[in-house]
């Protein structure tokens, strides 16, 4: 048997490098939730917590919504590098959502007449 079972789920996300994308994430309204970035290196970032970003990821933000208790990371203006896991956690520790994103550059083709 693989384990497969205990493997998480993550959903795929694609967008082009410049393009913004929005990861969502309900978290039942708990305000104690947890954003990590896993570059498929190993290591894991902890790019929000404790209400509170990374500082060194200026094009990341976090929104709540209300209505139904998400807070979905935006990343706008996506760079390749941004491409790996994203893992949301509630104040308990539970996974709540996970993503696959991979940025994809752009192939620019000059033609010299």
């Amino acid at each position: 048997m693989c384990g497969c079972a205990d493997r998480p789920v993550y959903s795929r996300r694609d967008v082009v490098v410049g393009q913004s994308v929005e990861l969502l994430c309900n978290t039942s309204l708990t305000p104690d939730i947890m954003w990590t970035y896993d570059s498929n290196g190993g290591y894991v970032d902890y790019i929000y917590w404790n209400g509170h970003l990374d500082r060194n990821k200026p094009r990341l933000s976090v929104k709540f919504t209300a209505v139904d208790g998400s807070h979905s990371l935006a990343i706008s203006d996506a760079e390749v590098n941004e491409s790996g896991l994203y893992d949301c956690y509630d104040g308990k520790g539970t996974r709540k959502a996970g993503y696959q994103l991979t940025v994809a550059g752009m192939n620019l083709c000059i033609v010299r007449q």
